[in-house]
């Protein structure tokens, strides 16, 4: 399974740096597209009922190039998203600045809420919580030069220890 997931961690690395045009047809919005849960509450039940750690990523997606930055080099990547589909549940504490952002009062709210109770205080923040909501791992910043896999091994790592 270490060797599994070794040999994963090494992929994803080298696909981190591997540009794809957002026009190429090896991978489309279909097939590779994160599985992220609209509410907060129906996420935490998700992991409970699947067992299943739950990803909680603080974002501010359409003002933050970090945010951006991760999201593409780690969360658009098809090898990700086809081990968070079977490994996380996933719910995504969006802070966006653009009205035009799709997100509901109830979601900046909760949002917020979630912020506050988990001391959040930049983005991007990737924490990952237990059945009881207790924090396993926090992730925080990101910058290609920390790369997207000291991101992928800690997510990996707190599976791991979730199992």
């Amino acid at each position: 399974m270490k060797k599994t997931l070794s040999i994963l961690s090494v992929a994803l690395f080298i696909m981190a740096f591997t540009v794809v045009p957002k026009n190429s047809t090896t991978v489309t919005e279909d097939t590779a597209a994160i599985k992220w849960q609209a509410n907060f509450d129906d996420a935490v039940k998700l992991a409970k009922k699947k067992k299943e750690p739950l990803l909680v990523l603080f974002t501010g997606s359409d003002w933050c190039m970090p945010c951006k930055m991760l999201h593409a080099d780690l969360f658009d990547n098809p090898d990700f998203i086809e081990y968070a589909d079977k490994n996380l549940i996933l719910y995504k504490a969006d802070f966006p600045r653009k009205p035009e952002t799709p997100i509901t009062p109830e979601q900046k709210v909760k949002n917020n809420e979630l912020r506050l109770k988990y001391k959040i205080s930049g983005f991007p923040t990737i924490i990952l919580l237990n059945s009881q909501g207790e924090v396993i791992t926090t992730q925080k910043g990101y910058s290609r030069t920390q790369t997207t896999q000291l991101h992928w091994k800690a997510v990996q790592e707190a599976v791991e220890k979730y199992n």
